[in-house]
C-alpha cells in the first residue's frame, strides 16, 4: 500500500522538468505540447481572485493574450521545491509595460500533470486570467448592446 501511494507522486526532478517543459511550450505557443502536460481540470488563478478552468480554457485564455500582447516570453529566475509542488519566480519579458515585469507561480500537480497554477504579479500588470475575463465582459457587453439595438 505505501509504495503504490509513492509511486503516484513524481519525482522532484520530474516535476521540474515538467515546469520547464511548460514554459518553453507556452514561450513556442505549442499547445499540442501544453495539452499534454496540464490536466484536463487544470486551473489557474491569479491573486486578484479571476481563474481560469479546464485545459481548453487556459490554452485559449493563454493563446489569446500572448497572441495579442505581442507574445511575451515567460523568463525563469529561480525554480524551488515546495512540498509536492513548487515555486517559480520569474518575469514575463514584453515590450508593453503593462505586461512587463514579474511574475511568480505557485504550481501544484495532480497525477502526472499540472493541475494548478497560483499567478502572483504586481496588480498593475496583466494575467491571462485577467485578461480573459475582461474579453468575456467586454463580448457581454457588446452582444447586449447589439441585442438592445435589435430590439429598437
Amino acid at each position: 500500500m505505501v509504495f503504490g501511494f509513492l509511486n503516484k507522486r513524481l519525482s522532484r526532478k520530474t516535476r521540474a522538468k515538467m515546469v520547464g517543459q511548460l514554459v518553453d511550450a507556452l514561450n513556442r505557443f505549442d499547445y499540442e505540447a501544453v495539452e499534454r502536460l496540464i490536466s484536463p481540470d487544470m486551473k489557474v488563478v491569479d491573486a486578484g481572485g479571476y481563474r481560469l478552468e479546464g485545459a481548453a480554457a487556459v490554452i485559449d485564455a493563454d493563446r489569446t493574450f500572448r497572441e495579442q500582447a505581442d507574445r511575451p516570453q515567460i523568463i525563469v529566475d529561480t525554480l524551488d521545491h515546495w512540498g509536492k509542488g513548487m515555486l517559480m519566480r520569474g518575469h514575463l519579458e514584453s515590450p508593453m509595460a503593462e505586461i512587463d515585469g514579474p511574475l511568480m507561480w505557485r504550481i501544484e500537480f495532480s497525477g502526472n500533470r499540472i493541475g494548478l497554477i497560483e499567478t502572483t504579479r504586481p496588480l498593475a500588470r496583466m494575467t491571462a486570467p485577467m485578461f480573459a475575463s475582461r474579453r468575456s465582459a467586454s463580448s457581454s457587453a457588446i452582444s447586449a448592446f447589439n441585442a438592445s439595438r435589435s430590439c429598437s
